[in-house]
């Protein structure tokens, strides 16, 4: 599973204390891109932000896609951003064709599980039964979520810092670096090897 990280305190951290994981197991922002402020402010905020995505193309590894803009209607040039895999939120199952017209177009695309309920419409395994490509679920921030991500079979998913627990916890540079470390041994291990998900879960937990 590819871990992604969103700009932040844990990013940087990851960029500063576990460089040896970046690239083959996490993605730490930039590489993970996912700027949220930038899609709420307005409706054509997307515009600025694959602009953005555009002169950071050579930095990016993979984004999440605008909220529910079909390629036909983005008024931006996305053959520039082909180097990107992107990740498509889909908030209901009719935003599955927004991803078949970016396969269409040629870009590599995850399928997006938006964690929290009040952002889809459908549920967890209907999205597993309708989903035929790579799947990516977005904002873990739990153990019940990382079990769902980790049973399914999720290709990807990115995390927040509250899979860690408290903030003070977050704080303590050795603590955290402990979690981290253990954290991505595990999710980098092939399936066949990885520890069963009580004993996973468990174990990040033990190390708070």
């Amino acid at each position: 599973m590819i871990i992604g990280i969103g700009r932040g305190p844990l990013s940087y951290f990851v960029w500063k204390h576990l460089r040896e994981f970046i690239g083959s197991v996490v993605l730490p922002y930039p590489l993970f891109y996912d700027a949220k402020r930038d899609l709420l402010t307005n409706k054509y905020a997307y515009i600025n932000y694959l602009r953005k995505l555009q002169l950071r193309r050579k930095e990016v590894k993979i984004a999440v896609y605008p909220d529910y803009i079909p390629p036909n209607k983005v008024h931006v040039n996305l053959s520039l951003l082909k180097s990107i895999e992107f990740i498509v939120p889909i908030h209901s199952l009719e935003d599955l064709a927004i991803a078949a017209e970016l396969e269409a177009l040629g870009f590599n695309i995850y399928y997006g599980f938006a964690s929290e309920p009040h952002y889809r419409s459908y549920t967890l395994n209907d999205f597993i039964r309708a989903v035929k490509g790579k799947k990516w679920y977005l904002g873990i921030s739990t153990k019940r979520e990382l079990q769902e991500a980790l049973n399914y079979g999720f290709d990807g998913a990115d995390i927040t810092g509250f899979l860690f627990g408290k903030n003070e916890d977050r704080k303590n540079a050795l603590k955290l670096r402990r979690m981290l470390t253990d954290f991505l041994k595990q999710v980098s291990k092939p399936q066949g090897r990885q520890l069963t998900l009580y004993d996973f879960c468990g174990k990040l937990g033990s190390l708070r």
